[in-house]
């Protein structure tokens, strides 16, 4: 067990630490593969729906495609445009052609609208930030940072709130002990 050795090898006060932001990344990497789940699942089931209201082949098919897809990060996307305009493009290539342009359409309102506030709502963090750390993700280390990015930004959301909400509480009671020890001061 991690947590055990840790413990027995490192110094105390580092190796708490340490299991406790090991623990909130864990917690946060969870909800954030949950949360890029359900997104996949509303995508796909967008795409579904909106190919068979455009009465467009293959609907349930590419529907479920671009739900798998969605979950590899910018170059699912591209993947699932491409089979997905295939496909139809040996039935009907006008029919190709509405996809493509639907679908295009469909990733700008999902990433700029559902995905942040679904994913955000997982893990806790506001929709601006999810934004944020896709793009910084994406900027310093590719899909994998875009990927990584949002669960790493939650995490450091997290053990940022919780430690200025300790320090507050902190200095709380500092001014609280002051405020006695002048009062004591003032009666003397």
């Amino acid at each position: 067990q991690i947590t055990r050795i840790v413990r027995v090898w490192i110094p105390a006060c580092f190796a708490e630490r340490g299991i406790h932001v090991a623990a909130v990344c864990e917690k946060n990497f969870k909800l954030f593969v949950a949360g890029q789940t359900t997104e996949a699942i509303i995508l796909g089931s967008l795409c579904a729906i909106g190919m068979l209201i455009l009465r467009i082949p293959y609907a349930p098919m590419i529907g479920a495609l671009v739900g798998v897809t969605a979950l590899i990060p910018y170059v699912g996307a591209w993947i699932a445009t491409l089979v997905g305009a295939f496909l139809i493009l040996t039935v009907n290539p006008f029919k190709a052609l509405v996809f493509i342009i639907f679908l295009l359409t469909l990733q700008q309102i999902e990433g700029n609208a559902i995905y942040p506030k679904v994913v955000g709502a997982k893990i806790n963090l506001p929709a601006m930030w999810v934004l944020a750390a896709i793009t910084i993700g994406g900027n310093l280390a590719g899909p994998i940072g875009m990927f990584l990015g949002v669960p790493a930004a939650a995490a450091t959301y997290a053990l940022l709130k919780e430690a200025t909400d300790k320090r507050e509480t902190h200095l709380k009671t500092q001014e609280k002990e002051q405020m006695g020890n002048s009062h004591k001061q003032n009666i003397s």
